[in-house]
């Protein structure tokens, strides 16, 4: 099969599977990150986040393909060292070793609830970016050519990044959400104590000043469905969440202070026709009867927890994935970590409504044994094949499925977020035949920045 078959192959794999329906075989991911590749391609971590370009990214991406046996392209994404230099960040900081790491930090006072709640954007555009960013904390001038600078980083940055990912995409057959279908969605909690208040101070506030910490939720939520409303509307795209707090809360702060608007968001993103992916941090199995409340082909990736639990209360709502511990790889022999993918593809993949992937991603060189990963990927292509392909995982429709929430909620607005028509009242087009490419000019690049944090 030549590279084009191999992609119209494996994209059907995941458009099944996403759309309730029985593939050929269970699809399979490359769990490598991209920092994990630049050391099998035996280069210099530091240095080379330093120093990508299409052509590097293309050699470390080709390289890893002596391992990769997935449907998608590994690396998942790379982390951009220059633009946090510019911004000086106190969000992300690279150790000695190489890794940007998010280090425990807390951004905003406790007795700054109120002015956050009032206007949660402007509050983070004016006191907490500069507090999150050395680079900001220098004056006007200063901030906004270091912003342009980080812009600029990021943008060249990511056409190298996209370049060489397309390039590799086209070249092995493999499947790649449509551009623009995939939206980063904000969970209000997580959001709050990842980068404002810190782990040590959200459960402070849990028992000091609950109900503060519940209005800023409900003010974030407006801001969180903004920018969960991708580009492109594709039933192979998803809102992306990666949890943090949820299995760290016991079962009554989990369903005060976390639930109702991590269900609510996935909810709204599948009433704008927009599936979720989420990544379940810790243990999730105590929270199954909550899980079983989101909407049908919410993808759910597991880092821990009972597989067979899970596939019995959501087997045939969710799209499953993880419990594979990515740790075996590395320490396991191969019989012991082909045994454990036949356990978990027995418990799994009957039915539908699976996609391989590891507990976590593979970060070091130390992390997995090139030998295991090809054995166990090899192993779950070739038996990972349905003898039902093509029938309905349920009858059960997924618009029934989905709770309305969006009408709660006002449209978000900032003073800082200033429409096309808006602007156009203080620089007028010259003639009538160029307002359309202003507007889409001003609306690309507004795009750009209006969505960082």
């Amino acid at each position: 099969m030549d590279s084009k078959g191999k992609k119209a192959y494996r994209t059907k794999l995941f458009a099944d599977v996403y759309a309730g329906i029985i593939p050929e075989r269970i699809p399979i991911w490359d769990c490598l990150t991209m920092e994990y590749l630049v050391q099998y391609a035996g280069k210099d971590l530091i240095t080379t986040q330093y120093s990508y370009t299409t052509e590097l990214f293309i050699e470390i991406y080709e390289k890893a393909m002596e391992i990769c046996r997935g449907d998608m392209p590994a690396g998942g994404f790379a982390n951009n060292p220059i633009s946090l230099m510019f911004q000086q960040s106190e969000i992300m900081k690279m150790g000695k070793t190489g890794f940007l790491q998010h280090p425990e930090q807390t951004f905003m006072h406790e007795d700054e609830y109120d002015e956050f709640i009032a206007a949660p954007y402007d509050f983070i555009q004016e006191k907490l970016l500069p507090r999150m960013n050395k680079g900001y904390q220098q004056g006007e001038v200063k901030r906004a050519l270091n912003f342009a600078k980080s812009i600029l980083a990021s943008y060249e940055f990511n056409l190298a990044y996209a370049a060489a990912e397309a390039t590799i995409v086209e070249r092995y057959g493999l499947f790649k959400r449509p551009d623009g279908s995939v939206a980063n969605q904000i969970v209000p909690f997580d959001f709050i104590a990842d980068y404002f208040r810190g782990f040590s101070k959200i459960p402070l506030d849990i028992r000091r000043r609950p109900e503060k910490l519940l209005a800023a939720m409900e003010a974030l939520m407006p801001y969180a469905i903004w920018l969960g409303r991708p580009k492109v509307k594709s039933p192979l795209g998803c809102n992306m969440i990666f949890t943090h707090m949820g299995a760290f809360l016991n079962n009554k702060d989990f369903e005060k202070f976390y639930w109702p608007t991590f269900q609510k968001v996935i909810h709204i993103a599948a009433e704008n026709g927009q599936a979720t992916q989420i990544f379940l941090e810790g243990d999730w199995t105590r929270f199954l009867d909550y899980l079983q409340d989101l909407p049908q082909g919410t993808q759910l990736w597991a880092e821990y927890g009972d597989p067979q639990k899970f596939k019995d209360k959501l087997g045939k709502k969710m799209v499953l994935g993880g419990f594979y511990p990515m740790t075996l790889l590395g320490r396991g022999t191969k019989e012991e970590c082909v045994d454990k993918a036949k356990e978990l593809l027995d418990i799994l993949a009957p039915g539908g409504n699976f996609i391989f992937i590891l507990d976590k991603w593979a970060l070091n060189l130390s992390d997995i044994k090139p030998e295991n990963y090809i054995a166990v990927l090899e192993y779950l292509a070739e038996n990972g094949k349905y003898t039902n392909a093509g029938e309905k995982v349920t009858t059960a429709k997924r618009e029934d499925s989905i709770k309305k929430y969006s009408h709660l909620y006002p449209e978000f607005k900032s003073k800082y977020i200033v429409s096309f028509d808006e602007f156009k009242k203080e620089y007028p087009p010259v003639d009538e035949r160029v307002e359309p490419l202003m507007r889409s000019a001003y609306e690309k690049y507004s795009s750009m920045v209006t969505r960082l944090i």
